[in-house]
C-alpha cells in the first residue's frame, strides 16, 4: 500500500519536499492542504510583482503538483477541520510547512495609530492575497517611512516609487496598479537601527534602487564618513560601493520626481498622530553621545519590514517567535516540519531545498507500510464539514484563466478573493 503524507502550506519548502519525495523510488499519496484557494506560498504573495525571473520556480513546483500522486485541497484551515491531531490519525506522515506569516512588532505605538502597516500586509496587498485585498493603504501622502534594512524593505520602497512603464511585464494586482501609479508620495525612508554594512541588502536589490526612472535613490547627509572603513571585508565591499555611489542628500544633482532615502542609526520610538499617523520620532543611535538626540520626520504611512513570527499552532510546541521545536526536523513521530516555521525567517527561496531533502529522507527512513486511509478520510473530513475545497483540477482552470485574462504585458491577472474564484468556477462548468 502506498505511504500516506499529508503536507499542511504550499509554500516552497513544501513543494522542495514534494518533489524528493517523488524523486525517491516509494509509492507514496501526497495531498497539499492549504488555507487559501490558491498554492506557492511566498512565490506568488511575498515575492515582488516586478521580479518575475525569481517566481519562474512556480514552473518547477508546477511540475510536481501535476504529478498523478499529488493532490491539493486549498482553502482548508488546518486546525480548523482536520486539526493536526485528526491528520496524525489518518496520515503516516504529516508535515508542517506554514512559514512564519507575522510581522515582528516595533514594541511603540504602532498598533494604536492608522496608517502604520506591517511588511506582510502591505506586500500580501499588491501582490493580490485574499486576506488583504481590502486593506487599502492611506497613499494620499507626500513622504512615507519604512522601518528595517532588509530585501522586504527595500521590495515595499520600490513599489512605491516605481512609474507606469516600470510596473509594466509585472503580475501586480489591478487595484494595487491604480493605486501606486496615483499616489502622491514623493518621498521615502528607509530607516536603519544600525550602519550601513549591517544592512542585509541584497547586492542585486541596492543596484536596482540606482536605476529607477523617477527616483533617486540618496544616503542622509554624513552616512559615508561614519562608515568604519575597518570593518570591510570582501562580502561587504561590493555593497559598499554601490551604496556609496549613491550621493548624500546634500550633493544630489539629479532633477527626478522622487527620492528614496536611506537613513542609518536611527530606531523609532513613537509614532505621531492621533488617529492617523502623521509622523514618526526617532533616536539618533550613532554614538553614546547622542543618547538625547531625536529627530521627527512628518509622514502618512509608516511599514514595518524588520522580519517576521510564526503564527501558534495548537498542540505544537514553539518558541517566543513561533518557531516549532523540534529536532532535526522532527517533532514527533510521524510529524515533521520544514521552512521557516522550523528554522526562523531566513534565507532565500533556494535555503529551503535541505529542508525538503532531510524530511523527505526521514519519510523515506521512518515509515516502510501504509495502513492509514490519508486522502479518502480527508476527503470525508472536509465534506462532513460542508467545506468547499479547492481541488487540483480547479486550481488548474484558475491558474490558466489568470493568465488568458491578463492584458498588455502583464503575464496574469490574479483573482484576489474567494467570491471572484467561486463565481469563476461555477461558471466554468
Amino acid at each position: 500500500m502506498s505511504i500516506k503524507i499529508a503536507i499542511i502550506g504550499s509554500g516552497p519548502s513544501a513543494f522542495y519536499t514534494v518533489q524528493n519525495l517523488l524523486k525517491a523510488d516509494i509509492n507514496c499519496e501526497i495531498d497539499i492542504i492549504e488555507k487559501i484557494f490558491s498554492p506557492y506560498g511566498l512565490i506568488r504573495y511575498g515575492v515582488a510583482p516586478d521580479h518575475q525571473s525569481t517566481k519562474n520556480v512556480i514552473r518547477v513546483f508546477e511540475r510536481a503538483l501535476l504529478n498523478e500522486n499529488v493532490q491539493y485541497f486549498g482553502n482548508v484551515e488546518v486546525n480548523k477541520t482536520p486539526s493536526i491531531e485528526q491528520l496524525t490519525n489518518i496520515y503516516d506522515a504529516v508535515v508542517i510547512a506554514t512559514g512564519m506569516s507575522k510581522d515582528r512588532s516595533l514594541n511603540i505605538n504602532e498598533n494604536e495609530i492608522k496608517g502604520c502597516y506591517g511588511a506582510t500586509e502591505f506586500v500580501n496587498w499588491y501582490n493580490g492575497h485574499p486576506h488583504y485585498k481590502e486593506l487599502n493603504p492611506n497613499l494620499n501622502t507626500k513622504t512615507a517611512v519604512i522601518i528595517g534594512n532588509g530585501n522586504v524593505a527595500i521590495d515595499c520602497a520600490r513599489l512605491l516609487v516605481k512609474n507606469k512603464e516600470e510596473l509594466q511585464n509585472s503580475d501586480i494586482t489591478t487595484y494595487a496598479h491604480k493605486s501606486l501609479l496615483n499616489s502622491k508620495i514623493e518621498k521615502v525612508y528607509i530607516i536603519g537601527r544600525r550602519g550601513p554594512l549591517d544592512a542585509k541588502f541584497t547586492t542585486v536589490e541596492i543596484r536596482e534602487m540606482g536605476e529607477l526612472l523617477d527616483c533617486n535613490a540618496v544616503l542622509s547627509n554624513g552616512t559615508i564618513r561614519n562608515i568604519d572603513q575597518n570593518l570591510l571585508n570582501d562580502d561587504l565591499a561590493k555593497q559598499y560601493k554601490i551604496l556609496t555611489n549613491f550621493p548624500e542628500l546634500k550633493n544630489l544633482k539629479n532633477d527626478k520626481k522622487k527620492i528614496v532615502e536611506f537613513k542609518f542609526y536611527n530606531s523609532p520610538v513613537e509614532i505621531l498622530g492621533n488617529d492617523q499617523i502623521t509622523g514618526v520620532k526617532l533616536k539618533n543611535n550613532f554614538s553614546d553621545k547622542n543618547d538625547n538626540e531625536y529627530n521627527i520626520i512628518d509622514c502618512g504611512i509608516l511599514i514595518s519590514a524588520i522580519g517576521y513570527e510564526g503564527n501558534k499552532i495548537p498542540e505544537i510546541k514553539m518558541d517566543d517567535s513561533g518557531m516549532i521545536l523540534h529536532k532535526d526536523n522532527i517533532i514527533k513521530n510521524g510529524l515533521y516540519t520544514v521552512g521557516w516555521a522550523s528554522r526562523g525567517p531566513t534565507g532565500v527561496i533556494g535555503t529551503n531545498k535541505h529542508d525538503g531533502a532531510k524530511v523527505a529522507q526521514h519519510i523515506i527512513n521512518d515509515i516502510k507500510e501504509s495502513n492509514k486511509p490519508g486522502r479518502t478520510k480527508l476527503k470525508e473530513l472536509i465534506i462532513n464539514n460542508t467545506i468547499d475545497y479547492i481541488s487540483k483540477e480547479e486550481w488548474i482552470l484558475i491558474n490558466k484563466e489568470e493568465i488568458n485574462r491578463s492584458t498588455g504585458s502583464f503575464p496574469r491577472s490574479k483573482f484576489t478573493s474567494n467570491e471572484e474564484v467561486y463565481h469563476f468556477l461555477k461558471n466554468s462548468k
